[in-house]
């Protein structure tokens, strides 16, 4: 299906690449459809867009929670597991949303509340960790980068 979008224009979308939140996001109840979209054409990088499908101002920016606190860990309740319809065998996508301020060194994500995608059924949630060794703003780049103290080798 074809959508408009602000930020990429016209763009163009699998229903395999549609994800549903039932719930909405955090702040977002009524957004119930998104896509993840590459952060910039032709550039690699460890960052995506989650663009709305609904509102085509709308998108965040996401990462992989895993590249940057290898050891983070979401773990799911049976009654979490049957929200977003997981069975053994389906493949989870775990992202985070980033919160990139004027001075991008400062940029930060939200460890506490991940989405959650089955990419399976398509269905996806956020939840909200009770567990108290994450934070809401995890610096993304150590305190050497971002105090500008960083070598570069020879």
């Amino acid at each position: 299906m074809k959508y408009n979008t602000t930020r990429f224009g016209n763009i163009e979308v699998k229903e395999t690449e549609v994800f549903n939140f039932p719930v909405g996001l955090y702040g977002f109840e009524r957004e119930n459809q998104f896509t993840c979209l590459p952060f910039a054409p032709n550039i690699e990088s460890p960052m995506e867009w989650l663009q709305s499908l609904q509102t085509p101002s709308l998108a965040f920016v996401i990462t992989d929670p895993f590249l940057y606190v290898p050891d983070y860990s979401v773990k799911l309740t049976e009654g979490e597991k049957a929200q977003i319809r997981f069975e053994p065998g389906n493949t989870l996508l775990t992202r985070v949303i980033v919160t990139i301020p004027e001075n991008y060194l400062e940029m930060t994500a939200n460890l506490v509340a991940p989405l959650v995608i089955n990419l399976t059924s398509g269905l996806a949630r956020q939840f909200v960790l009770t567990s108290v060794e994450y934070d809401t703003r995890h610096h993304l780049l150590p305190q050497e980068t971002r105090a500008g103290k960083v070598e570069l080798p020879d």
